[in-house]
């Protein structure tokens, strides 16, 4: 399935994301005034899969295994992934004081799905958040990154779990030893953690480059074709 990480430098943050699809509609929308944003479509309803705005946020809704407590419902106090997502694009919420909102509300998943998000704020701060797990909040430092696929990183940790999948420990790796970041070199790690085989197949690989506000993407694994998309 996908595979995301964010890395912190010096002077700059890459996001990246790979976009792993199982045939399932999808379209790159640029309508919304400095936001790329990837829905897919399931029937006549549209879902935002991933998105980064020019300012540097982003969020994204992989699947994971699923959770009892977060399974959705109705109540005071709780919100399901779609409207949580939809109102960060809206600026009903600010990513910017997500701790104050996760504090008082509560996200479930949408019915017969489960998913996690990440979230990237203007800091280049990072949100994991998984409906009826919890949350983890790291405020990265320079060369410091955060890696999210399709495995529940809360129960990973309170577990002391460090076999993790395949996708997730390569792009560990290469993180870890990678120091000057561009690009170019995010690519390459997209590139190794891209799947080709099976029910999920990569779509689209993305990376944004916060100090250029310029997003670089290709679809179809088609890494010798980048376009660019530059936020006006």
């Amino acid at each position: 399935m996908c595979t995301s990480f964010v890395k912190k430098t010096d002077d700059n943050c890459y996001i990246a994301m790979n976009f792993d699809n199982n045939g399932m509609k999808y379209r790159i929308n640029t309508t919304k005034k400095d936001w790329l944003i990837v829905y897919v479509e399931m029937g006549k309803m549209k879902y935002p899969s991933f998105g980064i705005h020019k300012s540097g946020i982003f969020f994204n809704n992989l699947l994971v295994n699923a959770c009892e407590k977060g399974k959705y419902r109705r109540g005071k106090g709780v919100v399901h992934s779609t409207k949580f997502l939809t109102e960060i694009i809206d600026n009903k919420i600010c990513v910017d004081t997500l701790k104050q909102y996760l504090e008082n509300i509560e996200i479930v998943n949408v019915p017969n799905f489960s998913t996690h998000n990440m979230i990237c704020d203007i800091q280049s701060n990072v949100w994991i958040i998984e409906p009826g797990r919890g949350n983890i909040y790291s405020s990265l430092k320079p060369n410091e990154f955060q890696v999210m696929t399709n495995f529940s990183l809360v129960d990973a940790t309170k577990n002391k779990e460090t076999n993790y999948c395949k996708r997730f420990n390569n792009v560990n790796k290469l993180l870890s030893e990678l120091v000057n970041m561009n690009v170019q070199k995010t690519f390459e790690i997209l590139r190794v953690a891209k799947q080709s085989e099976g029910e999920w197949i990569t779509e689209i690989s993305m990376v944004f480059d916060k100090t250029n506000e310029t997003v670089y993407y290709c679809e179809n694994q088609n890494f010798e074709n980048i376009k660019e998309f530059v936020f006006q």
